[in-house]
């Protein structure tokens, strides 16, 4: 009996032993972790301390405001993407059916037109209201656009201004063996915009150049090219220049005259002529124009062309988002007239 109460007593001593160490070793881990717990802590404030200085507070706060979103903020998220979404075919009718340039659509753009749509699709009266709500009629607007007809009704009005005696003239100085009858896309050197033409109304108006100088260019390469410009043209090396290309001094004719010619040319005219070369310069013997470049444009048939894909394009993609939107969003009311399929 007495052996075996030793024995335990023996046992309890050992396995009291060896548990000590095991406490200890647990307890200095655990402080060593919380040390490295408190550095990250000094270090994560540090760094925000600093980023808040040198961001002007901005970071990381926005950040942080970023993870969490408010109602009003989804309310504005929500009306951002009906905004996008209907915008390219807004702007698209801004630029189709309007020809006032200072329109109040430059005002609806970016961001600045999140806050304005309501007011500014309400607002709209005309040809652009019509745009959005008629899809016919933007087929109409394609098939004839209100700026370009407009501008092809002034380029034939300045055309039946020339006078006679310039649209068809001819000189007979020499032996017309030497002389060459091409047909030209031609202008003058005149005039290089249509604010420039406004600005015949102005007292200081002026000739761009001293020199009066008509550029002939190939049908086959178009035609307003700036070189026209370049009144030094007239006197260089023939063998520089683009043979398609051409350029003759009409300093015969009066000022009046001239700017007559430079209006109804402005887009160019389809004219015959007769020259000849001498020393590398084009003199003119005889001008016939036979009737003004117009604007073109490609009709809503012609499903080929780069115009008519991108407005196809335009529609499908508006039609899709403004489904997938109101799968799950009421269509705000100022939408729902428009039109897109």
């Amino acid at each position: 009996m007495v052996k075996k109460r030793k024995k335990k007593i023996k046992k309890k001593e050992i396995i009291d032993r060896t548990d000590a160490p095991i406490a200890i070793d647990y307890e200095q881990n655990e402080n060593k972790t919380l040390e490295i717990i408190k550095s990250w802590g000094y270090g994560i404030i540090g760094i925000v301390v600093i980023l808040s200085i040198f961001s002007g507070f901005k970071y990381p706060w926005k950040w942080i405001d970023a993870l969490y979103v408010t109602e009003n903020e989804k309310i504005e998220i929500i009306a951002e993407n009906w905004d996008s979404a209907y915008y390219p075919l807004i702007e698209w009718c801004a630029k189709k059916s309007d020809l006032d340039k200072s329109s109040k659509f430059s005002k609806f753009k970016g961001k600045a037109r999140l806050k304005d749509s309501k007011s500014y699709i309400i607002s709209l009266s005309g040809n652009e209201k019509r745009c959005l709500e008629d899809k016919k009629f933007r087929i109409e607007l394609i098939n004839f656009p209100i700026k370009e007809v407009k501008e092809n009704e002034i380029l034939n009005r300045w055309f039946n201004e020339i006078p006679p005696h310039i649209k068809n003239f001819d000189f007979i100085i020499e032996e017309n063996t030497n002389y060459k009858t091409e047909k030209f896309i031609i202008e003058t050197n005149l005039f290089y915009s249509w604010d420039s033409i406004k600005s015949l109304e102005d007292d200081d108006f002026s000739l761009y150049h001293d020199i009066q100088t008509i550029c002939a260019y190939s049908e086959n390469i178009g035609y307003k090219d700036d070189w026209c410009r370049d009144s030094s043209l007239l006197y260089s090396d023939n063998d520089d220049q683009d043979p398609r290309k051409k350029v003759f001094s009409i300093d015969f004719l009066t000022q009046k005259d001239f700017i007559l010619l430079g209006k109804g040319c402005f887009n160019g005219c389809i004219a015959n002529i007769t020259y000849v070369t001498e020393l590398g310069k084009n003199n003119i013997r005889g001008l016939e124009i036979i009737k003004p470049n117009l604007k073109t444009w490609p009709k809503y048939s012609d499903k080929n062309n780069k115009k008519i894909v991108e407005y196809n394009s335009l529609i499908n993609k508006t039609y899709y988002t403004v489904n997938e939107l109101e799968k799950n969003y009421s269509k705000p009311e100022w939408f729902v007239n428009i039109e897109i399929q």
